[in-house]
């Protein structure tokens, strides 16, 4: 008899159990209709698909043409749950700090960045989307030596129609900079020590006719771009503009020491 409780006992939890499994199950999913930044990239250490979830968007301005002032960045925005039916409205907000990314907004609005729009539009249909906006590079310096960066915490507000989803997703850093910075690359090409008017240089040859004529991960064309670039510093003065010094393939020297 002790047995048969025993086993009706056992039999009522089990059911309650799958009872209370069953309707979490069909329980209505309530987080549709929010949106998470999620930027993923490329690892360049591998040669097959592997992505890499960041935390920051770098906005590196050094690279454009001169007469460029302004530079707009894009930050992808996912939806959590289902795709949107209709376009909806989410805000994002420049803060002081990060409460789950690590950083501080140096950034200054109307200086490095113009105001945010009130909102930004999510597409219907989509599963990520672009928050843009514009940064300013006149107030970046170009120094490569003192290198300078700004940077802002965006984060996105319960105050639009679409909510945060995911918090690893609540905020994003986008830095700015208006340096030249040393490729990965670079010293697997041998190009030397590494200055941005090297860099500058190297883009100068880097026109379609060069492309369609040189395979750059062949190593025959690394030594073409060596030997330009010998010979471009052995045949022009580039000077570095903070020091007043040559820059030639190996080093910066002194104009009265050639």
């Amino acid at each position: 008899m002790k047995r048969l409780y025993r086993f009706w006992g056992v039999a009522v939890v089990m059911t309650t159990i799958f009872t209370a499994c069953s309707e979490d199950i069909n329980l209505p999913y309530t987080d549709n209709e929010k949106v998470y930044f999620e930027y993923e990239y490329q690892d360049p250490a591998w040669t097959s698909t592997h992505l890499v979830r960041r935390d920051s968007v770098v906005a590196a301005m050094g690279k454009l043409p001169s007469g460029v002032t302004q530079y707009e960045v894009k930050v992808p925005v996912k939806v959590l749950g289902a795709q949107l039916l209709q376009d909806k409205t989410y805000r994002v907000e420049v803060v002081d700090e990060g409460i789950v990314v690590k950083g501080k907004t140096t950034a200054v609005e109307g200086v490095h960045y113009l105001p945010l729009p009130e909102a930004h539009t999510f597409h219907a249909g989509t599963w990520t989307d672009t928050l843009r906006f514009t940064v300013l590079r006149s107030a970046l310096s170009t120094s490569y030596v003192n290198r300078e960066n700004r940077q802002l915490v965006l984060r996105i507000s319960d105050a639009g129609e679409l909510k945060p989803g995911l918090r690893d997703g609540w905020e994003m850093i986008v830095s700015l900079s208006n340096y030249i910075s040393e490729p990965s690359w670079w010293t697997v090409w041998g190009l030397g020590f590494y200055h941005p008017e090297k860099y500058k240089i190297l883009l100068m040859f880097a026109d379609e006719q060069f492309y369609a004529t040189t395979d750059l991960l062949n190593d025959s064309a690394g030594k073409r771009c060596v030997s330009a670039m010998r010979n471009y510093l052995r045949d022009n003065v580039v000077l570095d503009e903070e020091t007043g010094k040559r820059v030639t393939f190996d080093s910066l020297v002194d104009i009265e020491e050639e």
